[in-house]
């Protein structure tokens, strides 16, 4: 049983709707895990500090908070995020208290660094880890390291336009993206076993369980997800002739047609050579990989 009251690290991870905390050992590896939902109060913080102590009796030991949004290198703020109560936050001024040496990062980049360190990227020196879910995040490892771009904010990667109306790509393969689509296109399929649960009432998790059922119109609406986001995938593979890319998030992580069209379009459109030098693989972390890179990087700070 890992010793819980004096952790080498912690990794705090925030989400839309979900609070998630790992712990290291002494080894470095993940020993607890916790999580609980994230509610309107109080405050974000406090939640953390809460979450924080319940695997663990001291505070005398690094922390680092992984969030959906943009942090700022400098002043290490969060500047943008889905979540409303993050943006402009300063959290480690607010969770100081704790009293350890405490950072913030982006969740894209810590999934990042636990798939390069325990996970999918394991034993690559370079890594692209694409996250589909609530949004479309990515991070990226060079020769080891993060790459965070000149004040931070590099890896928008649902922020490239792929068509030519400028439509972004989380607006198409982000959860609420695809169920918007669907929605969308629901009165022009009239054979869709989605059609008895009328169009207000569709989930992502609906249109996952139609496909499973071989539904057309889900099979569609998901193969056109991994259309899309092969494309732009296809770009990071001309551009950087990455070693390893790994796909995460609930988007890919159940059984559905997304992966194979994915790996389809990246194929058709990259540069043969890359593309073969490009190993294509599925998180093995899933979604406490924020919390655990998290914990990896506090640990390395």
């Amino acid at each position: 049983m890992p010793d819980t009251s004096n952790p080498a690290a912690i990794g705090v991870s925030i989400s839309s709707d979900r609070i998630r905390a790992v712990s290291l050992d002494a080894s470095g590896r993940p020993a607890e895990r916790s999580e609980t939902a994230l509610l309107a109060e109080p405050s974000i913080s406090d939640q953390i500090a809460s979450l924080i102590g319940g695997i663990a009796s001291s505070t005398a030991f690094p922390v680092c908070v992984a969030v959906p949004g943009m942090v700022e290198t400098g002043s290490r703020r969060v500047i943008d995020s889905r979540v409303p109560a993050l943006k402009g936050a300063d959290l480690a001024a607010e969770l100081a208290p704790l009293g350890g040496k405490l950072s913030i990062e982006n969740d894209a980049n810590a999934a990042a660094f636990a798939e390069f360190s325990l996970g999918g990227g394991k034993g690559a020196r370079n890594l692209f880890c694409v996250t589909l879910g609530e949004g479309v995040g990515s991070g990226l490892i060079l020769n080891g390291e993060i790459w965070r771009g000149a004040e931070g904010f590099a890896g928008e990667f649902g922020a490239i336009v792929v068509d030519e109306e400028g439509t972004r790509l989380e607006d198409i393969a982000s959860i609420s993206g695809i169920v918007r689509r669907t929605r969308n296109r629901f009165h022009q399929d009239r054979t869709s076993t989605l059609r008895r649960l009328g169009e207000d009432r569709i989930s992502f998790a609906d249109i996952l369980n139609a496909a499973e059922m071989g539904d057309d119109l889900a099979l569609l609406m998901l193969e056109r997800t991994g259309t899309f986001v092969g494309t732009a995938l296809a770009a990071v593979i001309n551009l950087l002739n990455i070693e390893r890319i790994v796909i995460a998030g609930e988007v890919i992580r159940t059984p559905s047609p997304v992966l194979d069209a994915v790996i389809r379009r990246a194929r058709q459109c990259s540069s043969a050579r890359a593309f073969n030098t490009a190993e294509i693989t599925l998180s093995e972390l899933d979604e406490f990989a924020p919390a655990i890179g998290a914990a990896l990087l506090a640990l390395a700070s």
